[in-house]
C-alpha cells in the first residue's frame, strides 16, 4: 500500500513539475490540429524545448492508430491526433488493468479532434490499445 501511494505521489510531482514547465514559456510548434496537451509524465534532463517539439504523430481513425507501430527516439514525445468523430481513450496494455506502462494512461480520453502527447524518456517498446475499442491496438518504440 504505501509502495502504490510513493508511485503515485511520484508521478503527481513529475505532472506537476512538468505542467509548470509548460505554462512558464515552452513554446509548441507541433503539427497537429488541436494545441491541447497533457504534460509529460517524465523529468528530461537538459533537454531543449526544440528536442520535446512532437513531430512523432499518431492518428486515430475509425479503423485504428496510423501508423500502429511508432519508432521514435529516447526523449522524443508521441502525439495521439483524434481525427475521428466519436471519443477515443489511449490507456497502456493490458486492457483491463492498463500496468504495463502506466505513464501512457495520462493520454486517456480524447474527444474527436483532440490531441494530448507523451513523452518518452527511456528505450523499450510500449504497447497500448483504445479502452473503449480494446480491439484497437498500437506500440511506441523507443530507441
Amino acid at each position: 500500500m504505501q509502495k502504490n501511494f510513493l508511485v503515485t505521489a511520484a508521478v503527481v510531482g513529475v505532472i506537476v513539475i512538468a505542467g509548470i514547465w509548460l505554462l512558464t514559456g515552452s513554446k509548441k510548434t507541433a503539427p497537429v490540429p488541436s494545441s491541447q496537451t497533457s504534460p509529460a509524465p517524465a523529468l528530461q534532463e537538459e533537454a531543449s524545448p526544440s528536442a520535446t517539439v512532437s513531430q512523432n504523430v499518431v492518428r486515430i481513425t475509425s479503423s485504428g492508430f496510423e501508423p500502429q507501430t511508432i519508432t521514435i527516439k529516447a526523449g522524443e514525445s508521441v502525439t495521439w491526433v483524434n481525427e475521428n468523430t466519436v471519443s477515443h481513450q489511449v490507456n497502456s496494455a493490458v486492457h483491463p488493468t492498463h500496468q504495463v506502462y502506466p505513464s501512457l494512461n495520462t493520454i486517456g480520453l480524447l474527444q474527436a479532434g483532440e490531441s494530448k502527447s507523451l513523452v518518452f524518456p527511456e528505450a523499450g517498446s510500449f504497447k497500448y490499445h483504445d479502452h473503449l475499442n480494446p480491439s484497437l491496438t498500437g506500440s511506441v518504440v523507443v530507441e
